[in-house]
């Protein structure tokens, strides 16, 4: 059944901010996502800046209702993959 999901925001506790655990829910929320057929809607800019370092999940984003900070700004860092979401992950501190 295809449809669309909206994210809104994701929040990890000060404790956990520095173990990739932000990074391993965001890939665990999209892995889910892809595997169900919908696409996203992403409000969360979290989600946003994951998609944004790791493009192999940007044909996840909703065409016709991306939401506001979906689209990918710049390439992907060196090994196509983000190690670590550590600016926003600080942000959120």
């Amino acid at each position: 059944m295809a449809g669309r999901v909206v994210l809104l925001t994701i929040w990890v506790g000060p404790a956990y901010r520095k173990n990739r655990v932000t990074t391993e829910l965001v890939s665990r929320v999209l892995d889910e996502i892809r595997e169900s057929g919908k696409k996203i809607t992403s409000i969360c800019p979290v989600v946003g800046e994951f998609i944004d370092r790791n493009l192999e999940y940007a044909d996840l984003i909703d065409k016709v209702h991306p939401g506001a900070v979906a689209y990918p700004k710049h390439e992907p860092a060196e090994g196509g993959h983000d190690e670590e979401l550590t600016a926003i992950e600080h942000d959120l501190a």
